[in-house]
């Protein structure tokens, strides 16, 4: 089996593969807010937009990350905060944890936990901070 392929197994063990044209993924976040939000990721976060949508039904805001997306959109079923933000994080990595977390000192953010090593044996360092709709994306 391939790496990109991934399998499935159904009722009666029938196969289904799915195949995926490339390695990149598109991950988002509906906000009732959604321009304040995004407008906080650009300055907090210093993430460069790469496109824009305002029609109807598909209004979002999306960012550059190379082939994967990341953007924040509108959607009439989500009003609100989310009311649980630990059950997904979109992760960011870094160059320094420390010298982010040095920069977002300076600003208005409130950070959920200072950088700390991974616990997972990697050695990695990670801090955590929370955004204005309560998401909680993680930096490492």
């Amino acid at each position: 089996m391939k790496k990109s392929e991934l399998h499935f197994s159904c009722f009666f063990s029938t196969i289904i593969r799915v195949k995926y044209k490339n390695k990149s993924i598109s991950v988002g976040i509906w906000s009732d807010k959604y321009k304040e939000l995004a407008k906080w990721y650009t300055d907090v976060l210093q993430l460069p937009v790469k496109q824009k949508s305002e029609l109807p039904g598909d209004a979002y805001i999306a960012f550059d990350f190379g082939d994967n997306w990341f953007w924040i959109g509108n959607y009439n079923k989500v009003n609100g905060n989310n009311k649980d933000p630990y059950r997904i994080m979109v992760e960011f990595y870094v160059e320094s944890v420390s010298a982010a977390y040095e920069d977002l000192l300076g600003k208005n953010v409130t950070i959920i936990a200072k950088p700390f090593i991974d616990p997972s044996g990697v050695d990695n360092w990670c801090m955590t901070i929370q955004d204005p709709d309560d998401n909680i994306p993680p930096l490492y």
